[in-house]
């Protein structure tokens, strides 16, 4: 499946309503896929659906992680913010039109090493921020394990 086409819930929801208790009904949790030739993507989204807020994507032990976001075209923006437990990153990236109508795909490269990216990786807290308002995406307990290994993963040879 490609990138483009599963990111679609957007950073509007992830700075509204989403940092509100979830998006509308919809339950949203993380999740972990390997696909063939695309390496292991790690997604924060509504399980079983295209729906997807936060997207990481890397190649077995490339030591390189891809963070993709879409945001409404009229935000602009060309980086992607994230942070965890007193780490911030700004991952500066490209957009280009997503699937979604007046939505743009954000995308970031960052080396698997960056201090937000471990922070999230050891205590599982991470957060989107744009403007000042942190939307954040919780790991449960079940969930833990899926993280840490999309890390481990990751991680150079």
């Amino acid at each position: 499946m490609r990138r483009r086409a599963i990111l679609g819930l957007g950073l509007s929801c992830l700075l509204t309503a989403c940092t509100h208790g979830g998006y509308g009904a919809v339950d949203l949790g993380w999740s972990l896929h390997h696909a063939d030739g695309e390496g292991a993507k790690l997604a924060y989204g509504q399980a079983d659906s295209d729906n997807v807020l936060l997207m990481m994507t890397c190649q077995p032990k490339s030591g390189q992680v891809l963070v993709s976001m879409t945001a409404p075209d009229s935000v602009g923006l060309e980086a992607i913010e994230i942070a965890s437990r007193g780490h911030s990153s700004r991952l500066l990236g490209a957009s280009a039109p997503a699937m979604t109508e007046g939505s743009s795909l954000i995308e970031a490269m960052a080396p698997a090493s960056d201090p937000a990216l471990q922070s999230f990786a050891r205590t599982g807290d991470i957060a989107v921020v744009e403007n000042g308002r942190a939307a954040h995406m919780p790991v449960r307990k079940a969930e833990r394990a899926r993280v840490a290994d999309f890390f481990a993963q990751c991680q150079a040879a």
